[in-house]
């Protein structure tokens, strides 16, 4: 059954935002940094569906300190299959509610409508004018979508609703409020009864109270004493009773409350952290939603097409990581569209990589970075979303990543980086993420280059590794010409090494031992050269008769550095899972400088993020 959804928005002039545009998908989860402007899109969503009244003077860009006369906000509405899929026409029932001739036909045949709304300071009074209208296109020939013509047309919103849930919520609150969602609800309980059944229902309330009122004393003396109350009314047809529970049905929501508990023990909404009580709140208005759809689908109406579109800012408040991750997906069930805007790497981390949008500021530009998964191959993807979900999401929220292939990396680098910037370096925003092969750089260098986070590369020295980072390098960011000496953010070490090589070249042959003692034992050391006192060594020319590789057993010199810096780096290779954080607190703790190539690439960040 085909539906419609929202695909493109454009915002101009409103808040932060000037000429910005995104795609938006059925679930859209929008993070970034703080004040980069998600809000502003959410809110300037609601300009152009849902209310208008809370414009101000505030809302209109400022720009070279000059404030800009017109706020817009376009709309692209397309029809989708049920997975989400452009379909070239709306079904009969949208096309009615939208107008035909309202209707767009894009570049590639799909119908589309594209509302413009747009906000003016009035020049005769402080007050705005408001207007909605149809564009004739979508895409201007000249790039210039600012002007492009409109036609008289105002959007019928009843079967497209909007609705904004504001961060601060609280199931509290919604009972006793008739505009909440819940309090829309319970008022119009009532009318799901005939009036015989509700005349019954209200005759068992009312001896309910009166049996409560006279089996307690209490509340019998309290009633008599207020009926004194009609001496000095001199009103003798008054009266005054206690009612416990409500009279009428339409009070429902006066003496409704809601408890949590096991079989044993329940307790009162308000006896109940905020995290429960903004959660149900939402959950309130997840069965507002379901509600309203009930309502069209049984009602007597030809077309039955129901769509809302649902803002949520920072759902997460107040929740555990766990509860986080079970509300992400009981919002994307919710019927519609929905935009989170979120700061929870765990709902980031929850969600499809297409539906992310990384929200970021490049200078005074607000931006938009979402992936395109289809340029990435199926273990791509996935090693990209197992990395995101085992780093928790941080890395949405990252200024910037270092990546690297290897186990000790993974340990020191985090250490040396809190070593150098004096303070641990997620502080900065730096987030140290291994990619478990060389071979598998490109999809991450994929997602920084996406999302506009700075990205450097700590490779090993082998040739071949250097060859697959290139390749990985030039896939990624769709350039054959790049190559790693055209990039500065990539650190290749030097003489073919690894980390470890490094580490023995630049001369931390003390360090090193003391870790692999410290790891090993004391004896660890004398251990293996009585292990290994004999090694194979090839012998020239091979068999002189077949000229197959022949090797003889000699004896190994400990004493000759060479020997004993191959002794070190089998013995680091054998222990990589715990070496790295030993070797590196070594360094640090001795007060030795950092490796060159690491100082190298803190040098870069740090001029990178100006830290």
């Amino acid at each position: 059954m085909s539906s419609i959804l929202i695909d493109k928005i454009r915002i101009d002039g409103f808040r932060g935002l000037r000429n910005f545009g995104m795609d938006l998908k059925y679930t859209t989860v929008l993070t970034g940094m703080n004040n980069v402007g998600k809000t502003s899109i959410l809110k300037a969503l609601q300009l152009a569906l849902g209310s208008r009244n809370a414009i101000t003077i505030e809302d209109f860009n400022i720009h070279d300190s000059i404030r800009v006369g017109k706020i817009i906000v376009d709309v692209r509405i397309v029809s989708v299959d049920d997975d989400g899929n452009r379909e070239a026409n709306f079904n009969d029932d949208w096309e009615i509610y939208f107008g035909s001739e309202n209707l767009q036909i894009d570049s590639e045949g799909n119908a589309m409508l594209c509302l413009r709304t747009t906000v003016s300071m009035s020049t005769s009074d402080s007050s705005f004018v408001y207007e909605q209208k149809a564009l004739t296109t979508w895409e201007a020939a000249d790039g210039n979508w600012k002007d492009i013509a409109t036609t008289e047309y105002r959007l019928n919103k009843d079967n497209i609703p909007f609705f904004y849930i504001e961060p601060q919520r609280d199931i509290i609150d919604d009972l006793k409020s008739k505009s909440s969602y819940l309090g829309k609800m319970l008022s119009h309980i009532v009318n799901e009864y005939d009036e015989a059944a509700l005349e019954e229902l209200e005759r068992r309330i009312r001896e309910l109270n009166e049996a409560t009122i006279q089996q307690s004393p209490t509340l019998s003396d309290i009633q008599a004493m207020l009926a004194e109350v009609d001496s000095a009314l001199d009103r003798h047809d008054s009266q005054v009773t206690i009612t416990p529970f409500a009279k009428k049905l339409r009070d429902l929501n006066k003496n409704m409350s809601i408890q949590y508990g096991d079989a044993h023990d329940s307790f009162p909404m308000d006896y109940h952290g905020m995290g429960t009580r903004s959660w149900s709140s939402i959950m309130t208005f997840k069965a507002f939603l379901k509600h309203n759809t009930d309502l069209i689908e049984h009602s007597d109406a030809d077309a039955k097409i129901y769509f809302p579109v649902i803002a949520f800012e920072e759902p997460e408040a107040h929740l555990h990581s766990n509860a986080q991750k079970q509300l992400y997906a009981q919002i994307a069930d919710m019927k519609g569209q929905k935009i989170i805007a979120t700061h929870s790497p765990y709902i980031a981390a929850s969600a499809d990589l297409a539906e992310i949008c990384v929200i970021y500021k490049d200078g005074n530009q607000v931006k938009c970075g979402n992936l395109e998964p289809h340029h990435l191959d199926s273990e791509g993807q996935r090693k990209l979303k197992q990395k995101v979900i085992n780093s928790f999401g941080e890395m949405f929220f990252s200024k910037a990543i270092v990546l690297f292939e290897g186990e000790t990396e993974d340990q020191a680098l985090p250490i040396f980086a809190e070593k150098y910037f004096g303070k641990p370096a997620f502080t900065y925003g730096i987030n140290f993420v291994s990619v478990s092969g060389a071979g598998q750089y490109a999809p991450f260098i994929y997602f920084c280059h996406k999302y506009n986070i700075h990205w450097y590369i700590f490779s090993d020295g082998e040739a071949d590794t250097k060859d697959n980072v290139e390749k990985a390098v030039k896939k990624a960011l769709g350039d054959n010409t790049k190559t790693l000496a055209a990039c500065p953010n990539i650190f290749v070490i030097d003489n073919d090494a690894d980390f470890e090589g490094m580490l023995l070249n630049e001369g931390y042959q003390s360090e090193i031992i003391t870790a692999l003692k410290s790891i090993k034992g004391e004896n660890c050391i004398e251990a293996y050269k009585g292990r290994h006192q004999t090694k194979k060594v090839k012998r020239a020319g091979g068999c002189p008769t077949c000229h197959q590789k022949m090797y003889d057993e000699v004896a190994v010199d400990y004493t000759l550095p060479a020997e004993q810096k191959d002794m070190l780096d089998r013995m680091m290779s054998d222990i990589k899972t715990g070496f790295g954080p030993e070797i590196a607190h070594q360094i640090v703790n001795a007060g030795k400088p950092l490796p060159a190539l690491v100082v190298s690439l803190f040098n870069k960040i740090k001029s990178d993020l100006q830290i």
